[in-house]
């Protein structure tokens, strides 16, 4: 599990103490990487404090973030078999994918709406890559950590989503209602759920957290209704502390 600096004493009047720090790797898109949109100048950016930085300093742990913008569960399962056959080691690794995966290409939509329309990573192939990864992990005896993906507002990311281009109507038509998107989204979370049932492996429930927060779609989502903003980036690395030391302190 994700844990503490463990200090080992000797047993003599001068105690000579030594410091395991545990290295935890994260594979992730943008969430994990700490993107927020700009919307002064209409652009996505880095969070200055990141949810990552905030674990790694609360928890003294040492966390080499190997999250991409954009990243998808195939991508990511590439890019994690060809670090760990370079040579990449950790004791944990926390995996977090899933928003690029269930989007679509809305131009495409927005131009034919009556046509089928495929997500970027159908729900089979998600789980299979999300699976892949927990099983390459396994594999290495690195301890795999799964994390449910934080709320979207719908409203809010349609509106960034048809802007000044897309056709809204077009669009709305071959979703139905607006609410699809994140009944979509929801979906593919409910899948890592799945996945970590199935291995049997630690799951960070944030999803439930964000949702329990009643002004986390008003005060912690950037305007473009997908990423978190610094607030938001920095709640989520409070929570993922919390859970984290809850657990610990239920294991000793």
């Amino acid at each position: 599990m994700i844990g503490y600096d463990v200090v080992i004493k000797s047993n003599g009047d001068n105690p000579m103490e030594q410091l395991k720090r545990e290295t935890v790797m994260i594979w992730g898109d943008s969430l994990a990487k700490g993107v927020v949109w700009n919307e002064t100048r209409k652009r996505h950016a880095y969070s200055k404090t990141t949810a990552a930085d905030i674990v790694a300093e609360r928890l003294g742990i040492k966390l080499v973030n190997r999250s991409k913008f954009g990243c998808t569960a195939p991508e990511g399962l590439e890019i994690m078999e060809r670090e760990i056959e370079g040579g990449a080691r950790c004791d944990t690794a926390l995996i977090e994918f899933g928003g690029n995966d269930c989007n679509f290409d809305w131009k495409a939509i927005s131009e034919r709406p009556d046509e089928e329309h495929l997500p970027v990573t159908s729900p089979e192939a998600y789980q299979e890559s999300m699976r892949m990864m927990v099983k390459r992990l396994l594999k290495q005896d690195i301890q795999p950590v799964l994390m449910t993906l934080p709320p979207i507002d719908a409203e809010r990311y349609f509106r960034y989503l048809v802007g000044d281009t897309l056709n809204r109507e077009n669009i709305l038509r071959w979703l139905g209602d607006v609410q699809q998107i994140y009944r979509y989204q929801e979906m593919y979370s409910l899948l890592v759920e799945k996945v970590a049932r199935e291995f049997s492996i630690r799951l960070i429930d944030l999803r439930s957290r964000c949702l329990a927060n009643r002004n986390f779609f008003r005060d912690l989502l950037c305007e473009d209704g997908l990423h978190l903003n610094e607030e938001g980036q920095r709640f989520i690395g409070e929570q993922i502390t919390q859970m984290v030391q809850q657990e610990h302190r239920r294991a000793v």
